[in-house]
């Protein structure tokens, strides 16, 4: 098949499948400084093997010539953050989405994350058709993954790109079957909404529980102020010993932080 993917590092096995067994004619990417992966390898990968990378939103022009002109058979998206404009007159138009919950539930922006916001017990995966409704389309396919305290976000977006490749591996096996097979989206659910400001701050006043249960939920999206500037923080180690200073620079991006019953070790990144 001739596909347009669209995507980042979060599902790159599916990429790297695709990549394997069928024609990319172009990747679609993006940069979100908040997003615990990012797009650096999926990019590195599809340069250096000719296929175009696109930061731009694709119009209808540019889908309709995909389809008509180049033979595309299908657009894939996989963690994109952007809704494709799809024309209504284009019939040969096919598009599966990869979402990061059990769609119905939990259509967002921030799936994994407003799921471990919630403590919800089980999450995954759902591979829908793409339509003009976000995350509203037919499921083709679905897996689920258990969530327990010692889980993180982190930990969710792996698990669901093992089994978001073995779904694809099912579908590209019979295309016609999976697509024609999928079931409708039945039950309406509110739209999860980014979690509050206040709920991804690392503070002073907390202790090294509770600062590791923000990071163990929100990871990436996890921030702290050092120096009266925000920051997010991109790793966390607890340390038990109290700290003379609220804050000690140890290396360019390394801190110690001062918490109520020990510090915090941050790596920390530009917000």
């Amino acid at each position: 098949m001739k596909i347009v993917y669209f995507g980042s590092d979060v599902f790159l096995p599916c990429f790297e499948y695709l990549v394997q067994n069928h024609e990319i004619l172009a990747l679609y990417t993006y940069h979100n400084a908040e997003d615990y992966f990012h797009e650096y390898r999926i990019t590195e990968m599809a340069r250096a093997l000719g296929i175009p990378v696109h930061y731009e939103e694709i119009g209808q022009e540019r889908i309709r010539q995909c389809f008509l002109e180049e033979g595309c058979d299908l657009f894939f998206i996989a963690e994109y953050d952007k809704i494709i404009d799809i024309p209504k007159d284009l019939k040969e138009f096919r598009g599966i989405n990869t979402h990061s919950s059990l769609l119905p539930q939990g259509r967002s922006y921030y799936p994994i994350e407003c799921a471990m916001e919630r403590g919800l017990s089980e999450t995954g995966v759902t591979m829908h058709k793409l339509t003009m409704n976000l995350d509203c389309g037919d499921v083709i396919a679905q897996r689920k993954v258990k969530v327990t305290e010692r889980t993180d976000s982190v930990d969710v977006y792996l698990m669901n790109s093992a089994n978001a490749l073995q779904m694809l591996q099912g579908i590209m096996e019979d295309f016609d079957a999976a697509w024609n097979g999928a079931g409708p989206q039945t039950e309406v659910q509110t739209y999860w909404k980014r979690p509050a400001d206040e709920l991804l701050q690392v503070t002073h006043d907390m202790t090294v529980h509770d600062a590791l249960e923000v990071f163990r939920k929100y990871n990436g999206m996890t921030e702290i102020c050092i120096n009266g500037k925000q920051w997010f923080v991109s790793a966390m180690m607890p340390g038990s010993a109290e700290l003379l200073k609220a804050e000690m620079q140890v290396k360019e991006n390394l801190w110690l932080f001062a918490v109520k019953d020990g510090h915090l070790r941050v790596n920390i990144t530009e917000r």
